[in-house]
């Protein structure tokens, strides 16, 4: 099955086509930049890793529910959680059900680390939503599943095979304490001039530090 399921791969490897062909600014009018010149939401759509659906899915909205079928018509390729398992104020939104997407992928990160898996940052998806979950997966060795709420409920639709499903994103476990108030003032302020003495890719060019998933 390695040769048919599509891998998970670098979120770089998944940058939407939308992204790809949106210039820097718009009639090349320096005055007018576009996200393209954003290295924050680049970031974001780079960062960690993508697992991709394993095959088609195709869904088909009842009333206040809905139906999946796997391209290989496997019932054990998706599963649902009941309204009665979430927030009662989803209800209205999730209607009788929450979907659940089994993934085929065992994740081991190095001791110390977790992930965070979440829906694909920074891509619009109006269909489904996957529900935000955090596994320590240098302990946890076993398929982690993500759950989502289905918000297309207008008509059948089709998910297809290599399509984003979730972003991962390994992290290293560690306390932190918060604290408020005017230390880091001059520092601030030293950070606005460098960003006062420059016009374009101001952040890339004094800021930014190059993030690396192989």
């Amino acid at each position: 099955m390695l040769n048919v399921w599509p891998h998970p791969k670098p979120a770089s490897r998944f940058i939407p086509d939308e992204y790809k062909q949106l210039e820097r600014f718009v009639d090349n009018n320096y005055h007018r930049s576009t996200v393209k010149t954003c290295i924050p939401f680049l970031d974001s759509l780079t960062m960690g890793y993508i697992i991709p659906f394993d095959q088609d899915y195709l869904i088909d909205p009842v009333e206040n529910d809905f139906s999946v079928m796997p391209a290989n018509r496997e019932g054990s390729d998706f599963g649902f959680h009941n309204q009665s398992q979430l927030p009662k104020k989803w209800h209205k939104i999730t209607g009788e059900n929450a979907g659940k997407f089994h993934n085929k992928w065992l994740i081991k990160t190095p001791p110390g680390y977790s992930c965070l898996f979440i829906k694909p940052m920074n891509r619009l998806e109006s269909r489904f939503e996957i529900i935000a979950g955090v596994v320590d997966t240098d302990v946890y060795i076993n398929l982690i599943n993500f759950p989502f709420i289905l918000h297309k409920r207008d008509e059948q639709f089709l998910i297809k095979k290599g399509e984003p499903m979730v972003q991962v994103i390994p992290f290293k476990r560690e306390s932190w304490k918060s604290w408020s108030g005017f230390y880091m003032e001059k520092l601030h302020n030293k950070t606005s001039n460098l960003l006062s003495s420059k016009f374009i890719d101001r952040y890339k060019q004094m800021f930014w530090k190059k993030k690396k998933y192989k």
